[in-house]
């Protein structure tokens, strides 16, 4: 029975390395030039290979060759340009970009900001803002406005005048429907993204793409 066990182990471990040495998956261009001077070497005399044949199994290889180089090479040149977009990136570090939504953050100076669209005039348009649990916390009457974009903004501070963080405020448009509703949020760090093809703003709303960004300030 011992013997039996220890031919099977010998059997399974030569069998295992069999196995990796023919886990490769790629066929290299010497493996294909020995291949392909086997093929001369064995063929029939009497039928040998087609010479078409043989020229579009190099021009096949050839091309599937080529094509693992371009891959390669892409492959580099996204990872060089994810870096450089990662370091052009962080210049945004400490500022704040235009992004649409309507839950804003407080900057470094404690300010709310966002901006509506309207495409028509309206005769007294409000700005609610609202605190997570939906309740209204402060409200902007701005009146009269005419067609355009419409900035507007919150400063939050204690007596002395010092800013003070609220959390997320949701900016809510009355008296009017606006066409766009977008708020400006800071931005704290940046990072790749999970391709690494693109660098993400890292902000209290969540990563977002530097390219959706509307504005940055």
């Amino acid at each position: 029975m011992t013997t039996i066990t220890g031919d099977f182990v010998a059997t399974q471990v030569k069998n295992d390395s069999v196995a990796a040495k023919n886990s490769q998956d790629s066929l290299g261009q010497a493996a294909f030039l020995k291949l392909m001077t086997a093929q001369l070497k064995y063929q029939d005399p009497f039928d040998p290979v087609d010479n078409q044949a043989m020229v579009g199994q190099m021009a096949q290889f050839s091309q599937v060759a080529g094509i693992s180089e371009m891959n390669a090479s892409l492959k580099n040149i996204a990872g060089a340009f994810g870096t450089s977009r990662l370091s052009e990136a962080a210049n945004f570090i400490g500022r704040s970009v235009l992004q649409d939504g309507d839950t804003a953050y407080a900057d470094a100076q404690g300010r709310y900001r966002g901006e509506f669209t309207l495409s028509a005039p309206a005769a007294d348009v409000s700005v609610e803002w609202l605190n997570p649990a939906g309740e209204v916390v402060h409200t902007q009457r701005l009146g009269k406005l005419e067609a355009g974009k419409v900035p507007f903004e919150l400063i939050s501070q204690d007596d002395a005048g010092n800013p003070v963080d609220a959390g997320a405020l949701k900016a809510r448009i009355t008296g009017a429907t606006p066409s766009t509703l977008a708020v400006w949020l800071p931005v704290t760090a940046v990072e790749s993204s999970s391709t690494g093809s693109e660098a993400m703003l890292v902000t209290p709303a969540g990563n977002i793409s530097a390219t959706s960004a509307r504005r940055i300030a």
